[in-house]
């Protein structure tokens, strides 16, 4: 009696053209637990291109499976989705906050690597045009020549390492610094 009226009940909301949607959805969940992440996501995007009333829990899964795909932003969004619509008394809560916090984290060093990857490609093939007088003003000691540092007993006062005297360096030596290739003229206590 219980099983008619859950199955009434899925085919008032689900519409019963749905319902065999739903079949889809397990499907994914199986997948998924299995380990199966790429299967399982063709499974999920079925029932979200085929279905007009998405089930709240596929939202999780779908995050959760993104995740595994190294998906990290699709997952944040999906997990994010979750737990707006479910909140704290959701079923996968805690699950859903833990992948979000993963995802979150793996999404900023995949951010990261990709912003050094851009400034190593810039770095590696552009050259500086130091202008006309082929110097610059060096910007570890600020064009002063002498680096000055604050010390227990006063000011200390340290000669750039980089730099000539009156704080400039070749153009040639100035694109070297900015790629981490200059060596210090004078030894660096």
């Amino acid at each position: 009696m219980i099983l008619l009226g859950l199955l009434i009940t899925m085919f008032s909301v689900y519409g019963q053209t749905d319902v065999s949607k739903l079949k889809d959805l397990d499907i994914g969940v199986d997948l998924l637990e299995a380990g199966k992440y790429t299967e399982a996501d063709v499974y999920f995007r079925k029932v979200l291109k085929n279905m007009k009333v998405l089930p709240t829990n596929l939202s999780y899964y779908f995050g959760k499976n993104s995740f595994y795909l190294n998906k990290y932003k699709q997952s944040i969004d999906w997990l994010n989705k979750y737990i707006e619509l479910e909140g704290t008394r959701g079923r996968f809560f805690s699950d859903a906050v833990e992948h979000l916090n993963n995802a979150e984290a793996e999404y900023r060093k995949q951010r990261e690597a990709e912003i050094q990857k851009v400034v190593a490609e810039l770095s590696a093939e552009r050259e500086i045009d130091c202008g006309e007088s082929g110097k610059v003003k060096c910007p570890v000691c600020l064009g002063q020549g002498v680096i000055i540092k604050e010390g227990t007993f006063g000011n200390q006062y340290i000669t750039c390492p980089f730099s000539d005297d009156q704080g400039r360096l070749t153009c040639e030596e100035f694109n070297l610094l900015i790629r981490g290739k200059l060596k210090p003229k004078i030894p660096v206590n």
